[in-house]
């Protein structure tokens, strides 16, 4: 059996003015009632102590695992900087020992050359 659409006439409860009685369809007044029960719903969460108490509780988690997070990249950047300073300090290190062994190579001939017996 089919609905019939014939108009319903709105509370005076659910109007947003007493005096003024519309005549709203049944679609149009489901919608209102909706409305009406939605902004009930978020009045009564704005005030109950539990849902803030739940809503402060997931703030405070949210910043902790954020911490936790944050922590990590700083640690995981610290690994990265300190390993990126040891290749740098250890290709310095082969660079001089490089340039230390021409040095002393060049050192060496110049000396030899230099006696007076090897003349």
């Amino acid at each position: 059996m089919k609905h019939s659409r014939t108009p319903v006439t709105q509370d005076a409860a659910t109007s947003t003015d007493a005096s003024e009685r519309r005549i709203l369809s049944q679609k149009e007044l489901a919608k209102e009632q909706r409305h009406a029960m939605y902004q009930s719903a978020k009045e009564r969460r704005a005030t109950d102590p539990r849902y803030l108490a739940m809503k402060e509780a997931a703030k405070l988690q949210r910043r902790a695992a954020y911490q936790k997070v944050k922590e990590h990249r700083k640690a995981v950047a610290a690994e990265e900087k300190a390993k990126r300073k040891a290749e740098h300090t250890a290709a310095c290190a082969r660079r001089r020992e490089e340039s230390d062994r021409e040095l002393m190579k060049f050192v060496t001939w110049m000396a030899k050359a230099s006696l007076p017996q090897n003349d």
